[in-house]
């Protein structure tokens, strides 16, 4: 990581200098070192923003973590910041206009402060924003030194860094281009206050480029085509590049495995001890191998218990090195049907598979009430002969009952695109011999045979977790076309091919 986010800042820096160089060749520049910052900063936020652009539903989901672990850490206080807890679920309800706010705004800023357009307000917008990162950055990285149970307004609990401690995995500064560890990008937000401040400071020693009436048309205008290139990567299509691990092409089955095979060569490195009697924590580089040692020294006698353990990165060794294995989403594909794990099914089916991807069903629980007919018997006996006699059952009344049950109904246009486009791919799909099915989450198991039955789908319906389906395709419905452990194609809800498109590409 350290290595790619190396690279990305030599970049902006060889940027920034041939354009310090340019503008000082035209004599638009005031101080060398002030333009060089303004450039650096500006294509920094332009290329973040740029890459979030393609995809600001995966923004918008992680925006929803943050929301999440917000209202878990003020719900957790006793005193009157509690009841800012509530806010954060209504506000994840918008978080993908937030997303797109955010990424134009990112954008938008960068091409100000190269363009030098509007300086003293786009030193202040810049020195907000990155207050705002730092904040985010720093609650995510600073979570680590924050056990499970303790709040993190808590600070008497706080104790040494554990990665897993962390209430928001990463932030989400590069969106799925770039994962930087929460330490990096928290102090690469610090890093990028200094020449903040000093826009702040100098913001008339800033350079301006062309006319203001140019830098004006230039702004709007990028910020028109931003937000319009945003609303369709949310709304309307797929993103135009993927950058992530179930990506078309990639091969899900040779990754899980390797990523199986790196994870169970974790080693323990070390461990984080407790006192029960003092509440004093302490990290303790002692390996797996020495654990007796680690026993005598801290003895459960004197109170101390095994916290949390230190471990390696997952890794596989190839020609006698070791070689680090990023984990991703993959590590976490679990497929489940009814009656248990379907997983590997999927992955080691051979020939073509399609996967309908419904991570949520629209619609909602109703009460019907249906009528009921209770039926009363009687029961005549009648002598055929002297010796033998017949019971005979006839229907004494018919009464009417209502009854009222819950039932879901899935929203008209939800339901009417799983009947008109969904259902004929699927039929064309298994009479070609395809493996078809759909995955909804585990939170919607309990309504997703009553909508199978509703939408006349002929083909089983999987559970999963969201997050993971949310990962595979950012579409709902979506679909995923496999063949032999590898996704091979993808389609948005809204572009969906005919039964002979489908087959015709995919044969």
């Amino acid at each position: 990581t350290m290595t790619s986010l190396s690279t990305l800042v030599i970049s902006f820096a060889l940027v920034a200098a041939v354009l310090t160089f340019l503008t000082h060749r035209l004599g638009r520049v005031r101080s060398v070192a002030l333009s060089f910052l303004q450039y650096f900063c500006g294509v920094w936020f332009i290329f973040s923003g740029a890459v979030k652009a393609i995809d600001p539903i995966g923004t918008a989901y992680k925006m929803e973590d943050y929301f999440a672990a917000f209202e878990s850490t003020f719900g957790g206080l006793q005193n009157v910041f509690v009841h800012i807890a509530p806010l954060f679920p209504a506000l994840a309800k918008y978080s993908a206009g937030f997303s797109i706010v955010m990424i134009v705004l990112e954008i938008a800023l960068g091409l100000m402060l190269v363009l030098g357009y509007m300086r003293r307000l786009t030193a202040w917008l810049f020195f907000f924003i990155l207050l705002f990162f730092t904040f985010l950055t720093g609650f995510t990285y600073l979570t680590g030194f924050v056990p499970v149970e303790a709040n993190f307004f808590d600070l008497a609990q706080w104790g040494p860094y554990v990665k897993t401690q962390m209430r928001v995995t990463d932030c989400g500064c590069f969106g799925d281009f770039l994962k930087l560890d929460p330490k990096v990008s928290f102090l690469k937000d610090v890093v990028l206050l200094v020449p903040a401040i000093l826009f702040l400071l100098r913001s008339q020693h800033l350079h301006q480029l062309i006319t203001a009436r140019g830098r004006r048309v230039l702004t709007g205008a990028t910020v028109l085509f931003s937000l319009i290139f945003c609303w369709y990567s949310t709304y309307y299509n797929l993103p135009v590049v993927d950058f992530r691990p179930f990506k078309i092409g990639s091969n899900i089955r040779e990754r899980k495995a390797l990523e199986e095979k790196a994870r169970a060569n974790v080693e323990i490195i070390g461990w984080v001890m407790e006192n029960t009697n003092t509440g004093e924590v302490k990290k303790v580089m002692i390996p797996m191998a020495r654990f007796k040692e680690l026993m005598e020294q801290y003895p459960k006698s004197a109170g101390w218990k095994v916290k949390d353990q230190i471990k390696t990165e997952p890794f596989v060794e190839i020609d006698g090195k070791r070689v680090e294995v990023q984990e991703t989403k993959v590590s976490d594909f679990l497929i489940e049907s009814e009656e248990g794990d379907v997983t590997e099914d999927i992955l080691q089916e051979s020939g073509y598979s399609l996967m309908i991807i419904a991570y949520k069903l629209y619609g909602k629980k109703m009460s019907e009430t249906i009528i009921i007919q209770d039926t009363t018997w009687a029961y005549d006996t009648l002598r055929i002969s002297r010796d033998s006699v017949v019971v005979q059952p006839r229907v004494a009344e018919v009464t009417p009952r209502k009854e009222v049950r819950e039932a879901f109904v899935p929203e008209a246009w939800y339901g009417d695109l799983f009947r008109q486009q969904v259902n004929p791919l699927a039929q064309a799909a298994q009479k070609a011999g395809w493996k078809v099915f759909a995955v909804n989450t585990f939170q919607d198991t309990e309504v997703a045979e009553a909508f199978r039955k509703q939408v006349s789908a002929d083909y089983p319906f999987y559970h999963a977790d969201d997050k993971l389906l949310k990962t595979i395709i950012r579409s709902n419905p979506g679909l995923v076309i496999w063949r032999d452990g590898s996704v091979v194609g993808m389609y948005h809800w809204r572009h969906l091919p005919t039964p002979d498109a489908l087959l015709r590409r995919f044969h």
